[in-house]
């Protein structure tokens, strides 16, 4: 009988730290940046102000941004990413599978943040 209680303490500790662990994992908000339907969000979570940003989409798309305030939401709708010889992503070839954004915080420092792949160099 007390080693029956102990196994049933014991399951229910792995299952609530498995509960408490796995909302911390997967699309994960708090990184800044997140893929919804046809567009990029950017979320500034940190307390400076960003400026002069860059958001790569795959490596060779860009969209960018002027300045994003703290706790401000930029989004990005797919098209809007453009190469340097002015094709737009086509959401319809291919999805998204690398994002970068790097920027400048209000204290001089750089921003970098990445979902997926990130951004090959």
């Amino acid at each position: 009988m007390r080693l029956s209680r102990l196994v049933l303490v014991g399951v229910l500790v792995a299952v609530v730290l498995w509960t408490l662990l796995s909302g911390r994992c997967g699309d994960d908000r708090r990184s800044g940046i997140a893929v919804e339907e046809n567009r990029v969000v950017v979320t500034n979570l940190t307390g400076q102000r960003w400026s002069d940003i860059d958001v790569w989409l795959n490596t060779w798309y860009r969209a960018q941004a002027p300045a994003l305030e703290p706790n401000q939401r930029l989004e990005i709708p797919l098209r809007v990413f453009v190469t340097g010889h002015g094709q737009h992503f086509d959401p319809r070839v291919r999805g998204p599978v690398g994002i970068e954004l790097t920027a400048r915080a209000a204290d001089g420092s750089a921003v970098t943040l990445t979902w997926g792949e990130g951004r090959r160099r």
